[in-house]
């Protein structure tokens, strides 16, 4: 059985395969806007991100909404998806979607929101992907079709997450890695990801 891994900053584990930051995706946290330099590298790349607007990190406003717009021109341009950084800024991120209408898809990674949240990112379009740490009703409410699985920063193997996930889920581990492979070949279509 393969795991894919949506969203990672480490190595993969077992053999996952995995998306990884500055490796199979490359963007500027909302964070470190002040400091980033706007030099993409795409080589080898099949996401933009993550990027995004993330009301806790001290960083101006209006600095993360200008860097996060540069990365939703990018992911247009180079026709990958995004992988969106969002915290306690659900409303301005759709708010932003549903003024750009893009074409490729965005995913909002490590998603710990309630139902009520999750069903607004859901009428927006919008993937979701749940990590270590997740709230259960979100996790059994999303629909299998927009459901993504993560480590992020967590240095733990993507199996534990979705044998976690699953479990809330009612259903087989297998099953819900068939699902992502799925969603996988949904999102990314001929893009191909490795093994690391």
């Amino acid at each position: 059985m393969k795991y894919i891994d949506f969203h990672t900053h480490h190595a993969s584990i077992n053999g996952e395969i995995v998306i990884r930051q500055d490796v199979q995706s490359w963007g500027i946290h909302p964070c470190n806007a002040p400091v980033a330099q706007w030099q993409p590298r795409l080589e080898g790349c099949i996401a933009i991100g993550e990027c995004g607007l993330d009301h806790l990190c001290g960083v101006p406003a209006r600095m993360q909404e200008c860097l996060f717009l540069r990365h939703v021109a990018l992911s247009e341009d180079a026709r990958m998806p995004l992988i969106v950084h969002c915290v306690r800024a659900y409303e301005e991120v759709m708010a932003i979607h549903r003024r750009l209408r893009p074409a490729q898809p965005w995913m909002v990674h490590g998603f710990r929101g309630k139902p009520s949240v999750l069903n607004r990112l859901l009428d927006e379009g919008l993937y979701v992907s749940f990590g270590v740490l997740f709230n259960e009703e979100s996790v059994r409410a999303c629909p299998a079709e927009r459901l993504l699985v993560e480590t992020d920063d967590r240095l733990v193997a993507v199996d534990t997450v979705y044998e976690a996930i699953a479990s809330v889920r009612g259903i087989q581990t297998a099953d819900l890695a068939a699902c992502m492979q799925r969603n996988h070949a949904r999102l990314y279509g001929n893009h191909s990801i490795c093994h690391e």
